[in-house]
């Protein structure tokens, strides 16, 4: 009964889209889409002045901030007791790996007027300042638990020789929370740029192709810095759900810009939001981004990147055994996940963020609005008086043993909101899958030497592993 309600209400959800060929209403919105420029949110103010307001308060503006290096006041984006302790604060710059345990970071510490970029805002903050490839004085930072945190050896110091191609805006090694006092004390450890790392999901319309360049240019000597972000906004902004919008702006027309709600193609649709709401493996092209970068609506997630590997039946850092997101971006791995539950896509597993959440209004604070209704009134459209109890289940850590590093063989996942698996267990808490439902694939076809050559995969990459002729079971459990 469960399972006809919930595919009726997919059924009605789809149908009451207009019928369009493909993924859009026609050939100029898709190419639009491929290949339009993007000209930043404020673009759009005229015509659309109260939508913009609602959108200038929201969190996708706060993802990432100019700082005082660009001339920007920070009394607003910078942590009041950050601003305030700035001074008794590690805030030393990450320069580079020397090896996959030990990171060289600077001797001296910055200060906050050099920061250029602020990175997050609502449960936590990096900052981000230029470094121009030179040798320096450092000291070596360490991690004896997968770079989850890191220790700052400052009892001497060594040489760091410089290297041109970690140029950019790197980060510092503070990881700052909103209260007051809380932070990481363990410090962060990206050595990556900014730019190389995480740009694209926190800015809109970053164009990959001029940054490759401009890095290649500077790193050949023909030019002088890699201070430029090439983005079109700061913040993650209309275009990012919409597409590009310099033929709208010029022309308005509801045929030149793209409505997400509009989109049939089940996958289309969950990209706009899932290309940011996820966590990779690795980019496919570029190499340490863990963005999407590149990506335009109608693209496919394995245009650009891979999924994080799963480990069933063991866990580890990024998912439960049972498949369940274990860390932040990961709402898409829940809901694909809950597609393959009942072996056919689900209602859920056919909506899009943007189906329950109000993009235009994702607000901060205890009066954020990040749903259209009250959580409860948004389940109960489909199953009434039993909202509540369903809601319950989003609670991925409840019922569940806590994990840490190194123990990870539990299904316990993330406390609500975050879990976004809709499936339970015969008690009622949040599961993934059931290990019938595992799969798995040989890392190279025809390769049945050893158990160990076996290699976990999301169920939903069963059909694409087999089309490159890798043999996938089902059921099977290689690590026993």
């Amino acid at each position: 009964m469960y399972r006809t309600v919930l595919a009726s209400v997919a059924t009605l959800l789809l149908a009451a889209l207009p019928a369009i060929a493909a993924d859009y209403p026609d050939k100029k919105q898709a190419d639009i889409a491929k290949n339009g420029t993007y000209v930043g949110s404020d673009s759009c103010v005229t015509c659309h002045g109260d939508i913009h307001a609602n959108w200038e308060k929201t969190r996708h503006t706060q993802k990432a901030r100019k700082g005082p290096a660009m001339g920007k006041d920070f009394s607003s984006s910078v942590y009041k007791w950050v601003q305030r302790d700035w001074d008794k604060l590690d805030s030393h710059m990450i320069l580079d790996q020397k090896d996959k345990t030990t990171n060289y970071v600077t001797v001296r510490k910055y200060k906050l007027e050099e920061v250029g970029y602020v990175v997050g805002q609502i449960r936590k903050q990096r900052y981000a300042v230029y470094y121009d490839g030179s040798p320096m004085e450092a000291y070596l930072q360490t991690t004896k638990d997968g770079g989850i945190s890191w220790t700052i050896d400052k009892s001497k110091t060594v040489q760091y020789s410089g290297n041109k191609e970690r140029a950019g805006w790197k980060f510092l090694t503070l990881e700052m929370k909103p209260k007051d006092g809380e932070f990481n004390k363990n410090s962060y450890g990206e050595f990556y740029s900014w730019q190389e790392r995480c740009i694209g999901c926190h800015t809109t319309g970053f164009d990959v192709k001029a940054w490759t360049k401009a890095k290649a240019d500077f790193v050949a000597g023909k030019r002088a810095d890699l201070k430029d972000i090439f983005v079109a906004d700061t913040r993650v902004g209309c275009e990012s759900c919409h597409g590009p919008g310099a033929v709208h702006a010029k022309d308005p027309s509801k045929a030149n810009i793209i409505n997400p709600t509009k989109i049939t193609d089940v996958e289309a649709r969950k990209m706009v939001c899932e290309q940011c709401h996820t966590r990779t493996a690795k980019n496919l092209h570029h190499k340490g981004a863990n963005d999407l970068r590149g990506y335009r609506i109608g693209d496919k997630y394995s245009d650009h990147a891979e999924y994080t590997r799963p480990a069933w039946g063991k866990g580890n850092r990024q998912t439960s055994i049972d498949g369940k997101g274990r860390r932040d971006h990961q709402m898409d791995m829940d809901i694909r996940l809950s597609a393959t539950i009942k072996g056919a896509h689900s209602a859920h597993a056919k909506m899009a963020c943007f189906d329950c959440h109000d993009s235009h209004n994702i607000g901060t604070g205890k009066a954020s609005k990040v749903l259209k209704l009250s959580a409860k009134d948004t389940c109960a459209k489909c199953h009434g008086d039993k909202a509540e109890a369903y809601l319950k289940v989003l609670d991925g850590s409840k019922g569940w043993a806590k994990y840490g590093y190194g123990d990870w063989a539990n299904e316990g996942g993330r406390a609500y909101p975050r879990q976004h698996m809709f499936n339970k267990d015969a008690q009622g808490r949040s599961y993934g899958v059931t290990p019938d439902k595992y799969h798995w694939a040989l890392k190279e076809a025809g390769d049945t030497k050893k158990q160990d050559d076996w290699s976990a995969i999301w169920p939903w990459e069963k059909e694409a592993f087999e089309k490159k002729g890798m043999k996938v079971a089902i059921g099977a459990t290689p690590w026993k």
